[in-house]
């Protein structure tokens, strides 16, 4: 399955990556590790992950420093649509809708 990095996702990506550059390379580089990480496995394993408990149309999976991953199954294209990469403090619920 090829993966699709929509708008907003790409978006957080890149402020999540440029915040944790502040702190040097190794936070960033870990954090895209463990993204590529993620997509490399849901490619293969597209519902290995659970459904998120408050809005069962998207998965989730978390990853390095308490960010979680949204996507979904679209059947239509064969493909995985990654809709957010979001701290776990964050109100998500209100996010999501």
């Amino acid at each position: 399955m090829g993966i699709n990095v929509l708008k907003l996702a790409r978006n957080d990506l890149k402020e999540i990556y440029e915040y944790l550059s502040e702190f040097g390379d190794t936070p960033s580089e870990k954090f895209r590790r463990s993204f590529e990480k993620f997509c490399g496995t849901v490619r293969l394993l597209p519902e290995i992950f659970g459904e998120y408990r408050s809005n069962p149309d998207y998965r989730y999976h978390s990853i390095e420093f308490g960010y979680i991953v949204f996507y979904k199954i679209n059947k239509d294209t064969n493909s995985i649509d990654v809709y957010r990469t979001l701290h776990s403090k964050r109100y998500i619920e209100m996010i999501l809708r």
